[in-house]
């Protein structure tokens, strides 16, 4: 029937990037010596299978998913098909206010990209408010470009796509990640290219 057509279409929806996180979090449990962290927390990780790929190396790690409302309520039955029903998922919006808890590490994947300046300054000065002293924050995105804004090709490309897509996003450079992220009070920032093509920043919390 076209009902039970259209329910299948909407699992298939939540299915590619609830992959697309797995795979992600793999990517970065591999990058990351995370046996010292305790507790980590997914800043607007959608339907929260990035905590799931990084619990698969870092088992101890307690697991919080943070996203704003309608999304949170969405994201229960879907880590509940993971087996991962231990994780707390929480309502916020991260350019608003900090999460609830403390945490040791953060994570903000493909969010930065998709808000106008002061808002992605915002996200990373209250995701700095979300971690313990010393905590760390990996910031990931397809899309950075070199401060020369002529690469590299992905995301001089990815700027035209935002351009059109996102009303207020857009392909921030090197450079203004690494002024927002040593404002919010972080040091030893590095960029890395992950396995699967994104950029990654990683930067401890001064503590």
């Amino acid at each position: 029937s076209s009902a039970s057509a259209g329910r299948g279409a909407a699992a298939a929806f939540r299915a590619r990037p609830a992959r697309g996180g797995l795979n992600f979090g793999r990517h970065l449990a591999r990058e990351m010596d995370l046996s010292a962290v305790g507790s980590v927390i997914d800043i607007g990780g959608g339907s929260g299978a990035i905590l799931v790929g990084l619990r698969e190396r870092w088992p101890q790690i307690a697991a919080t998913l943070m996203e704003l409302p309608t999304v949170a309520a969405a994201a229960p039955a879907i880590l509940s098909e993971y087996g991962a029903d231990d994780v707390v998922v929480e309502e916020g919006d991260i350019t608003v206010a900090p999460s609830t808890g403390r945490h040791d590490l953060a994570i903000l994947k493909a969010v930065v990209q998709v808000l106008p300046p002061d808002q992605a300054r915002s996200a990373i000065l209250n995701a700095a408010r979300c971690l313990t002293p010393g905590g760390q924050i990996a910031i990931a995105g397809a899309g950075v470009v070199d401060d020369d804004r002529l690469g590299p090709p992905d995301g001089v490309f990815l700027n035209l796509t935002f351009l059109n897509l996102y009303r207020h996003g857009e392909s921030y450079t090197e450079g203004q990640y690494r002024a927002w992220i040593t404002e919010a009070g972080f040091r030893d920032i590095s960029r890395s290219r992950l396995t699967n093509g994104s950029t990654l920043f990683r930067a401890r919390l001064t503590g």
